[in-house]
């Protein structure tokens, strides 16, 4: 693990006293100046490191090698954005404010046309890498997911990392699974439970890019 992935691996737990300062501030000096700093810090600081990163050590589409012996700009993204995953619940709250949820993922890089429904309870992971059309519908329990992990031989592994992308006007059913390098069409209506795999377009033939890539679809 090279200093900078030990860096951002203790990113959860700097998050986590962040936000508990700021939560404190907030409640021994309560007023719009601490709120908007407890604000900042949880929904604003995560994608600003996140974007800043990614200026350093720009994230490559395909295949990458998590083995410890150079830096993994995927691994380290997956670091900031865990501080979500263990509380969903702060995520979920965005989606309750109508257009909050799609401006937020905006502001980590991804593309979101307007318009679009999101449930309260569904899993976007690798926020930055969605490529969301117009007016598109999402039921609950949708999982978004630009990535895939493999173990390799001997120590470490590798990462498959493609954008997840959604035509406009298209339905996702509940519990419907989406995965990296998937396409579904415009006006799609996926149903339920459904699973788009790795560099699939819904309705089509599933495409390798290459022999390699072909291995994750079957992991």
């Amino acid at each position: 693990m090279t200093p900078a992935d030990r860096l951002f691996s203790y990113f959860p737990l700097m998050m986590t006293v962040a936000s508990l300062t700021a939560l404190g501030v907030f409640a021994q000096w309560p007023s719009l100046w601490s709120a908007a700093l407890l604000i900042f810090v949880i929904y604003f600081l995560p994608p600003m490191v996140q974007r800043i990163m990614f200026r350093w050590a720009p994230l490559k589409h395909g295949i990458s090698p998590i083995d410890g012996r150079s830096f993994s700009p995927w691994l380290a993204a997956h670091h900031i954005q865990a501080f979500y995953d263990a509380l969903p619940y702060l995520e979920s709250l965005l989606r309750v404010f109508p257009g909050f949820y799609s401006m937020w993922l905006r502001m980590w890089g991804a593309r979101v046309g307007y318009g679009v429904e999101w449930p309260v309870r569904m899993d976007v992971l690798d926020r930055q890498l969605m490529d969301i059309g117009n007016r598109v519908v999402f039921s609950r329990e949708v999982e978004l997911c630009a990535h895939v992990r493999q173990k390799m031989d001997g120590a470490g592994s590798r990462v498959l990392v493609r954008p997840v992308r959604v035509g406009s006007y298209a339905f996702l059913g509940a519990g419907a699974r989406v995965g990296p390098g998937a396409s579904v069409p415009h006006n799609a209506n996926i149903p339920a439970l459904a699973v788009v795999g790795v560099n699939e377009s819904y309705g089509e033939a599933t495409r390798h890019p290459d022999k390699d890539e072909a291995q994750f679809a079957m992991s």
